[in-house]
């Protein structure tokens, strides 16, 4: 009793002290946060110095590697960004099976202030050489510099002859419907901001392949967009259509890559209807695996704090 109770009594401090920094930073370093996420943007353009070293340096480098030459490259940026996922969120994937294993299938989901479950999806993929391209927004390709890395990580515009393409292959194609609008101009309600794109119902349509939703628990805690006045900040995205408002984060909560059941339809289906059934089968996922509205504090609080006392009182018992 006298170890549980000093157990508790340290936990007590730890609440405590986290508070009181965590007041600190809110007093005195309000921009600390907002800056934060650069450092992804930082560790984009390290991956991009890192493609282009690679390529100048290949015959140094290529005996390293025996499975080709952008395949190292892609294997060796694979196992640290899963180790990264796997370490800051605990990241977690449920539902896999639903994946088919011999034919291409479209990954429909909400797209998050910043798409990190893309990232380690992909990463993992690498890793078990399954190959996946994910449709990313068209002013990622006007980056000055980015152009090689995009590529190499297999990383696309989206063209609706490029998805059918890639899916006729045998690959996995992942799409966020809500693009940088849902991105940006989302919240902690995680609603869909989709403005009846019908895009991927017709790849899917086209390339006769199952549609599988997907949603990642917590994706809008890991990081978020800071509020400002919804109206100002929709006029802002549609005006110059580039991420201008800022995103803070990137917090360590624990996220789950949720996958649902396949969704077929047949050749004469329309888009409108495979968009509207495609955007509720989403929206169950939504609804059965986030807590909403979504609490950045309430998850660490969970992670950090819950489970570890959990952990604790099973040893004890």
């Amino acid at each position: 009793y006298n170890e549980y109770k000093s157990y508790l009594s340290m936990i007590g401090s730890f609440i405590a002290t986290i508070w009181d920094y965590s007041s600190w930073i809110a007093k005195w370093s309000p921009l600390f946060l907002l800056f934060v996420p650069l450092l992804l943007v930082v560790w984009f353009y390290l991956m991009a110095v890192a493609a282009y070293v690679y390529k100048w340096r290949k015959k140094e480098l290529y005996e390293a590697f025996n499975d080709g030459f952008w395949d190292g490259f892609r294997i060796s940026l694979a196992a640290i960004t899963e180790a990264q996922g796997k370490i800051w969120h605990n990241i977690e994937y449920v539902g896999l099976e639903n994946l088919p294993k011999n034919r291409g299938a479209l990954l429909i989901g909400y797209h998050g202030a910043l798409p990190l479950d893309a990232y380690y999806f992909v990463a993992r993929c690498a890793l078990e050489k399954r190959k996946v391209k994910v449709v990313v927004d068209k002013f990622l390709f006007k980056a000055p510099g980015l152009g090689l890395l995009l590529n190499v990580l297999n990383l696309i515009p989206g063209t609706i002859s490029d998805c059918v393409a890639a899916l006729d292959k045998g690959e996995i194609l992942m799409i966020f419907p809500g693009g940088l609008r849902e991105s940006l101009l989302s919240d902690e309600n995680y609603n869909l901001i989709w403005k009846s794109r019908l895009g991927f119902s017709r790849v899917a349509l086209e390339a006769d392949v199952p549609i599988i939703p997907f949603f990642t628990q917590n994706i809008r805690e890991a990081a978020r967009s800071v509020k400002i006045s919804a109206r100002f900040a929709s006029w802002l995205y549609e005006k110059t259509r580039l991420p201008l408002i800022p995103i803070i984060g990137i917090f360590p909560v624990e996220l789950k890559m949720i996958f649902g059941r396949p969704i077929t339809f047949d050749d004469e289906e329309s888009p409108l209807v495979v968009a509207d059934v495609t955007t509720k089968r989403l929206q169950q996922l939504i609804n059965s695996h986030q807590m909403l509205p979504g609490s950045i504090f309430r998850e660490l609080y969970y992670r950090f704090i819950t489970k570890q006392l959990k952990k604790f009182t099973k040893k004890q018992s």
